[in-house]
């Protein structure tokens, strides 16, 4: 998996290429608390180059849902496929998220971020 991290004015986009899944999901976890606790509480995921998420990608964007809002943050997510949007309907986790189409969307929605 590609990860990478693009700091905006009050908020990080991190772009994610590939599969969110067991074997990668703890560095993924690992590097955006770093993001997190470094002072960049507010995350836009992108997973518009996500092919596949599974149970442990899913336990680590609700894991960093947690921590960006006790940091006083919040994380929204930009270009989920329909089936990562399926799957997040089936296990109720699309009630946890926002999601936008367009990172722009995204940014202009939660143009409040401090």
């Amino acid at each position: 998996m590609k990860i990478e991290f693009h700091d905006g004015e009050n908020y990080t986009v991190v772009s994610l290429e590939g599969e969110l899944d067991i074997e990668n999901s703890s560095d993924f976890k690992e590097k955006a608390m770093m993001k997190i606790l470094n002072g960049h509480p507010n995350m836009i995921i992108d997973l518009s180059q996500v092919v596949y998420v599974d149970s442990s990608g899913l336990g680590v964007l609700v894991f960093l849902q947690k921590n960006t809002r006790l940091n006083g943050g919040s994380l929204v997510i930009v270009g989920a496929t329909e089936q990562i949007r399926r799957t997040m309907k089936i296990t109720h986790l699309d009630e946890l998220f926002k999601f936008y189409s367009t990172l722009k969307e995204a940014i202009d929605e939660n143009s409040n971020w401090k």
